[in-house]
């Protein structure tokens, strides 16, 4: 048995017993390990049986080598397969996600902007009878006034805005309870089903379930692309108007005990807002800034109000109070994403 170059592909070339014996089929490849180079001799296993052969084509022990049976009679010859590139999955996906966001761009309107055109559209009363149930239904979970303003309330809100549809269908096989988007594609294939669908109306249904559901893509895509920057859009009210929330959360590692830091951003009618949160062993301490003096009465007429809140809650305070500078990060900090999200 000898290990020959054949042209530029190097062979590995047994006798015809060897062929019989291991029952080998044209075509097949498999892997052989390299157990022992001694000058132009190699010992290697395949199919869990010890070979030798001889080559002019350097090895290394202790390598695998990936094969391919290209004959059988009246030598069995195994062609060497070149090692394949690394693939770069990092470059790959970035080019991925830059496609659908070309893709989805041009074709997308934000959720508050989607969710009022569909109510106006609800209030026609030109749609299926089915198809307006199923969106009533939907308008009516999203503007249904909650009873809680617990954290408890804002994760089940969190994990049913449709940023986490995906990932729950892999791990669970099911979405969370009143999922946004599972509830936007449910409502989309009842379109695409029903028989009259070039109505006008159903025409016009689909193209806004289609651009809001792409915004909610586009969402999930930048918060895979910049964990530390989280774009959220919950409907919690059925007008055009979005009030949009930033959120700095930051950890003081070499602190003892370690030591959080949120500030969050606030753009009222009112004015802006901006609120410190120092949390150390779950004792909070807050400060808050307000860009005019209207807006700082009116908080400060609060606090106490807020206070008591925090006690009711059972979260311990150590103060709160009014700020005239803007809070700003310490430098020490290190910054955390807002949520931890795999699609």
């Amino acid at each position: 048995m000898a290990l020959t170059p054949t042209g530029a592909s190097p062979n590995l070339t047994l006798n015809a017993t060897s062929a019989q014996a291991l029952k080998l089929a044209i075509g097949s490849t498999y892997t052989v390990n390299i157990t022992k180079v001694d000058g132009n001799q190699v010992n290697f296993t395949l199919a869990g049986k010890p070979l030798t052969a001889t080559t002019q084509q350097p090895l290394t022990e202790g390598k695998p080598l990936t094969v391919k049976v290209t004959q059988t009679q009246p030598n069995l010859v195994l062609q060497i397969q070149p090692k394949s590139l690394p693939v770069d999955t990092a470059a790959k996906n970035q080019a991925l996600m830059q496609s659908a966001f070309r893709q989805l761009l041009p074709n997308q309107i934000p959720i508050a902007q989607g969710v009022q055109q569909l109510t106006s559209l609800t209030n026609t009363g030109l749609l299926p009878s089915a198809i307006q149930s199923q969106l009533s239904s939907l308008l009516e979970q999203l503007f249904k006034p909650s009873a809680q303003t617990s954290a408890k309330e804002l994760k089940r809100q969190l994990l049913s805005s449709g940023l986490f549809l995906e990932s729950s269908l892999s791990k669970s096989g099911k979405p969370h309870p009143g999922d946004f988007k599972a509830k936007l594609l449910q409502l989309l294939q009842m379109v695409n089903q029903t028989p009259s669908n070039k109505q006008p109306e159903l025409s016009r249904l689909s193209t806004l379930l289609n651009q809001t559901l792409n915004r909610l893509t586009l969402q999930q895509l930048q918060t895979i692309e910049s964990a530390h920057l989280t774009n959220i859009q919950l409907p919690l009210a059925p007008n055009d108007h979005l009030q949009e929330i930033s959120i700095d959360i930051r950890k003081q590692k070499k602190a003892t005990p370690p030591l959080w830091e949120v500030i969050m951003n606030l753009q009222l009618p009112a004015g802006e807002l901006s609120s410190k949160l120092v949390i150390q062993e779950d004792v909070v301490s807050i400060m808050l800034w307000a860009d005019n003096t209207t807006l700082e009465n009116t908080v400060s007429d609060k606090l106490p109000k807020l206070k008591e809140q925090f006690h009711e809650a059972l979260i311990p305070l150590k103060h709160i109070m009014m700020s005239k500078e803007k809070p700003t990060n310490t430098t020490q900090a290190e910054k955390v994403a807002l949520i931890d999200i795999h699609i």
